[in-house]
């Protein structure tokens, strides 16, 4: 590995979640659950418009068009409980 060590040393420094606040309610915890949800499904829409804009094939096309229409709608309906 570049970095040095073994994938398995890697893993385990890295692939751990990153406690930011130990005292957190419930609500402080599902707001930010909630804002991340949000911030995935803006990045996967985001993400399938790049796909669209560079594909040729017009099934795919289609295919993605529709993907990335329920991933609105899932962020509007997100946006819309917030």
């Amino acid at each position: 590995m570049a970095l040095g060590g073994t994938t398995a040393e890697y893993d385990r420094k890295f692939a751990t979640p990153v406690v930011t606040h130990i005292n957190q309610t419930d609500e402080e915890q599902a707001i930010l659950e909630h804002n991340a949800h949000v911030e995935a499904l803006e990045t996967y829409a985001m993400d399938l418009q790049k796909c669209l804009e560079h594909a040729t094939d017009e099934k795919y096309k289609r295919y993605l068009a529709v993907k990335i229409d329920c991933t609105n709608q899932q962020l509007e309906q997100l946006r819309t409980e917030g």
